[in-house]
C-alpha cells in the first residue's frame, strides 16, 4: 500500500489529488518512492513511479492508472488524470474523496 503523506492536497473542487512523476519505458512498473519537485502545486514532493509502457497512444497513462488503482485499492474509474497527459509530472485526483 502506498503512503500518500507529504504529497497530497485537496484541489478547488475538494478532490484529493496526488502529484506524480513517471519514468516511462522502465524495465518494470513499480512505485519507486518520493522525489522533490518544483511546481505550481501546493506540495513539494511527488510520488515517483516507473512505468514499463512507452509514452505513446496513452499506454503509459493507462498503466499508471491501473497501478494506482491496485496499490490504493480503489476502482480505476475513481482516478482522474487531471493534469499532465503528455508530461512526466502528472496530477491524479481521486473522485469521491472529499473534505
Amino acid at each position: 500500500m502506498i503512503s500518500t503523506e507529504g504529497y497530497t492536497w485537496y484541489d478547488k473542487n475538494k478532490r484529493l489529488c496526488l502529484l506524480i512523476k513517471v519514468k516511462p519505458g522502465a524495465k518494470k512498473t513499480a512505485v519507486i518512492g518520493t522525489i522533490d519537485v518544483k511546481t505550481i502545486y501546493p506540495v513539494k514532493k511527488a510520488l515517483s513511479i516507473s512505468i514499463n509502457s512507452q509514452p505513446e497512444d496513452n499506454k503509459a497513462n493507462l498503466e499508471l492508472i491501473n497501478l494506482l488503482s491496485k496499490e490504493l485499492n480503489i476502482p480505476r474509474s475513481s482516478l482522474i488524470l487531471d493534469k499532465g497527459t503528455k508530461n512526466r509530472v502528472k496530477v491524479i485526483c481521486i473522485d469521491g474523496v472529499h473534505l
